[in-house]
């Protein structure tokens, strides 16, 4: 693999583990007062931290969307 592949997978990769963690953080959690806006500002900072990449959004919005399909 070259070093461009192993960087892109490494990145891939840790949008994965932010959006698992991010998904595990709310998925459970009431919804109280609150509790959405934690959740869009951490969507925020792991979108700062994954450079605004195409793939975390893309990700992070199916994560979001899984979270409020399942607080209905």
């Amino acid at each position: 693999m070259s070093r461009r592949d192993e960087e892109s997978a490494a990145m891939v990769k840790g949008v994965f583990c932010e959006a698992y963690k991010f998904y595990l953080k709310y998925h459970s959690r009431p919804m109280e007062p609150g509790m959405w806006q934690e959740a869009t500002d951490d969507f925020a900072a792991i979108m700062k931290r994954c450079g605004a990449t195409s793939i975390c959004g893309r990700i992070m919005l199916a994560t979001f969307s899984q979270l409020e399909e399942e607080k209905r």
